[in-house]
């Protein structure tokens, strides 16, 4: 992991989403997958904002900009799986 202040700056904001999802679950009582499906929604709702913003002709960009989007999430799901059981493996040793 890089320790950049973009980087940096990125993680806190993550730590901020991950705590108000941990306050849903915890204090208000939701359940895990209803807010991992609000957290996503969300996200897709954001990103389809800021595409729609930086792209001036989103219909013609459309399934690019979607791959490119649902690649970027693959990434990260599968940094954060690796992560997970890592952290898994090692609490059970």
């Amino acid at each position: 992991m890089t320790t950049d202040n973009t980087d940096l700056e990125l993680f806190a904001m993550v730590d901020q989403f991950i705590d108000l999802a941990n306050r849903l679950v915890a204090e208000e009582q939701h359940a895990v997958g209803r807010v991992s499906a609000a957290i996503s929604y969300a996200a897709a709702r954001f990103n389809a904002h800021e595409a729609s913003c930086s792209l001036p002709d989103l219909a013609t960009t459309r399934a690019a900009t979607m791959a490119w989007f649902v690649e970027r999430y693959g990434n990260m799901l599968a940094i954060n799986f690796d992560e997970h059981g890592a952290l898994v493996a090692h609490e059970e040793h």
